[in-house]
């Protein structure tokens, strides 16, 4: 999972040695450098430092609470005089998770705080969304699949999602037909038009950035799929329905088949 770190040096090290593997960072120097980083890399989790710039500042992450709020964010500085201020403002912003430097930063605590924060990152509550209806995968597609979504940049083809499962492509094939999904292309094309809908709602982001960050080299062909799938262009599908209303939308249109077999087998 790729965790933004918009931290100074000696921070970014503590993280560093409480990922144990399990988050990789993308760090960061500037502000500039954080939002550029969001609107075009697929990260999940941001972990920012109000003293980045030199000072001890509440602006720079209040825009970006502002512009992306779904990207849940861990605020991790050091004490300084005007600290608490600056807590007091992004606390108001609705950002609550604060650790300080060498008071609770331990390796475990801030490993918790990463891996709690995972619930909330927009990829997790999709996943969990459509969980139900990759019951019937074996543990190896079921993993690759959720890999398509955290990273969408990286699983473009059946043949892709294959390898990554550690099966041939005719065994994949045979494994969605098994449990009644639609075939592999359909689903990854399905899956990555409602994760664009989840990151329309954030108003940080224009077509053209969910279409690259999704990996896609061509807006256009973005669009098109978008619109194959819900009915919509993405500039119209972020004003007119909510998450909720996407997900039963695909649901209806291309895994009706499953819901009606998990339906009898309950």
């Amino acid at each position: 999972m790729l965790v933004l770190a918009a931290v100074r040096s000696l921070l970014a090290a503590r993280l560093q040695r409480a990922a144990r593997h399990r988050f990789e960072f993308h760090l960061v120097h500037s502000w500039e450098a954080a939002v550029d980083a969001i609107l075009r890399q697929p990260l999940e989790i941001a972990v920012a430092d109000p003293g980045l710039s030199g000072e001890i500042r509440a602006q720079e992450i209040e825009r970006i609470r502002v512009l992306f709020p779904s990207l849940p964010i861990i605020l991790y500085t050091t004490l300084s005089p005007d600290l608490a201020s600056t807590l007091l403002r992004l606390g108001q912003a609705g950002i609550g998770q604060v650790v300080i430097a060498q008071h609770d930063d331990h390796p475990s605590r801030l490993r918790e705080l990463l891996i709690g924060e995972t619930a909330h990152a927009a990829s997790h509550q999709l996943i969990t969304a459509m969980d139900d209806l990759l019951a019937e995968c074996p543990a190896e597609l079921r993993w690759a699949i959720e890999t398509m979504i955290r990273e969408p940049t990286a699983v473009h083809s059946v043949q892709e999602l294959a390898y990554r499962a550690r099966m041939d492509r005719r065994t994949c094939l045979r494994w969605f037909a098994r449990a009644h999904l639609p075939p592999p292309s359909v689903v990854l094309t399905v899956l990555r038009a409602v994760y664009a809908h989840r990151l329309l709602q954030d108003p940080g982001y224009t077509v053209e950035d969910v279409a690259a960050k999704l990996g896609y080299q061509q807006t256009r062909t973005f669009t098109q799929n978008v619109k194959e799938v819900l009915g919509m262009s993405p500039g119209e599908l972020r004003v007119t329905l909510s998450p909720q209303e996407v997900i039963e939308i695909v649901r209806k249109r291309y895994f009706s088949e499953t819901d009606q077999m998990l339906a009898d087998a309950s």
